[in-house]
């Protein structure tokens, strides 16, 4: 089975694995509707839960014979309430609750226990919000370990949700929890492509979690969200020493004001392919669809826009782990994704003058543009050769209109690659072909349903197959 048989779209799917899509069944059924990437939130479950179902992933792609990438989402410096006298109370506008580091010696009922090191961040006239913003409170008065705070409106505070410091410096956070580490102690090499680490304030977590996946002998990707203001302050450091970007909307819409949520949304996407790292936007894209079979309008615009503002995939969370309608929601993102892309352009990208790699794949999107303008068959695919896949993210953040195979004989190539916009990732024994002469190779792209008779294919390769940083060479070849 083809990746073409399935895959319809350029932009990729990101879809959260959760109760209701994790059997093999379900999962297939995903792959089927358009997910290239199976995501796991460790803010649920046990270790042992996520790794058992990881796994569970990659037996359905390979019974399938197709690329699906696992991304293990870590909760790092994340703030959650605990409330010591129940799971939830009301609490009224004007209404005053205490927030502490232990419950001793508080006889307010409405208690919420959250970690000193927050506590002694937050002064007298900060903001705090609650579950992704529907709580608001205003710090009136700080003594020791407690603040005590107005609620802004009326509203119910319930056990577990996150809390939000806008505009407040929490640096003293540690990067990664005791959870984190347990989730990364349980992590294999032959299952796992790519860590995500939650609330990224600079360069240096991104290197904390790096040093840890390399103690774990991990070669897995790290994915950084971009959810907070000082995540959005040290933005191009960040994104320099990641792999990957997501634009995590949720908490950063509660972090930053909410009406530069679009803005931020458009400079994160632009930045990352601006610096060859593939993007996810995500959060609340299709989330009416938990309950619904069918999306808002308001939806269908938001997946469509985060296409034309140029990113790699698009994600869904609580639509595929406990809605009503797992497979239906990315079969609805996949249909948007589709008919949008064919009127999409992505913004321009400058040149890169230093860099042969990225001046032979932006000559090569010059040359789809051009060839066939006078009226000659026009180019149907590209094909390129390589090792890291490089080569492959250097030609998809152009977003071209045409399919991108990936040719490797790297299998943690060929996963990753199931996050990059266009790209079709497929494994052929390298080591046979002969590039400089290319029959063999031609003909194992015709053996693997890659390219047909016919058909014009630009290939884009380096004379030194397997080292890489070396592509060098472009031919345009018309398959018999």
């Amino acid at each position: 089975m083809s990746n073409e048989t399935i895959f319809k779209k350029s932009t990729k799917i990101v879809a959260t694995i959760g109760p209701v899509s994790d059997s093999e069944e379900q999962l297939e059924a995903l792959i089927r509707a358009g997910m290239n990437v199976a995501r796991f939130n460790t803010k649920h479950n046990l270790p042992e839960w996520h790794q058992e179902r990881i796994r569970r992933v990659k037996i359905v792609a390979k019974r399938m014979n197709v690329a699906i990438a696992t991304l293990l989402d870590l909760q790092g410096p994340e703030i959650r309430l605990n409330l010591p006298y129940g799971p939830e109370f009301d609490i009224e506008v004007n209404e005053t609750m205490t927030f502490a580091s232990q419950t001793t010696d508080h006889d307010d009922k409405k208690l919420a226990i959250i970690p000193a090191n927050v506590i002694a961040a937050l002064s007298v006239g900060d903001s705090v919000m609650i579950d992704d913003g529907i709580g608001e409170f205003h710090i009136t008065e700080k003594r020791d370990d407690v603040v005590i705070a107005t609620a802004l409106s009326s509203f119910k505070v319930k056990d577990r949700k996150t809390l939000n410091t806008p505009g407040v410096d929490l640096a003293d956070l540690p990067s990664l929890i005791d959870k984190d580490y347990a989730q990364l102690d349980g992590a294999t090499n032959d299952v796992l492509d790519y860590v995500a680490l939650s609330f990224a304030r600079n360069a240096k977590d991104i290197e904390i979690l790096r040093e840890e996946l390399k103690k774990r002998n991990l070669t897995a990707k790290i994915i950084a969200k971009i959810e907070n203001q000082a995540s959005i302050d040290n933005l191009d450091s960040i994104i320099a020493v990641s792999d990957a970007v997501m634009v995590a909307r949720g908490d950063l819409a509660v972090e930053v004001p909410f009406q530069e949520l679009t803005h931020w949304q458009k400079v994160i996407i632009q930045k990352s392919r601006e610096m060859n790292k593939p993007v996810i936007t995500a959060t609340q894209m299709l989330k009416s669809m938990v309950d619904n079979p069918r999306p808002t309008r308001a939806e269908v615009s938001d997946v469509a826009h985060a296409v034309y503002d140029g990113t790699d995939a698009v994600m869904l969370s609580e639509e595929t782990t406990i809605g009503k309608y797992p497979v239906k929601a990315v079969e609805t993102q996949a249909l948007i994704c589709q008919f949008n892309e064919q009127f999409a352009k992505a913004p321009k990208l400058d040149p890169d003058n230093n860099d042969v790699e990225a001046l032979i794949t932006e000559t090569a999107i010059s040359l789809l543009e051009n060839v066939g303008r006078d009226g000659t068959t026009k180019i149907n695919k590209i094909v390129c050769l390589t090792e890291t896949g490089r080569t492959a993210q250097l030609i998809s953040r152009f977003r071209p209109h045409v399919p991108i195979y990936a040719i490797t004989g790297n299998e943690d190539t060929y996963h990753n690659l199931s996050l990059s916009f266009g790209v079709n990732p497929v494994m052929i024994d390298m080591k046979q072909v002969d590039i400089e002469h290319n029959s063999y190779l031609i003909q194992s792209l015709k053996s693997s349903n890659v390219v047909e008779s016919k058909e014009r294919i630009l290939i884009v390769f380096g004379s030194t197959w397997g080292t890489p940083g070396q592509t060098n060479h472009l031919t345009i070849v018309d398959v018999e």
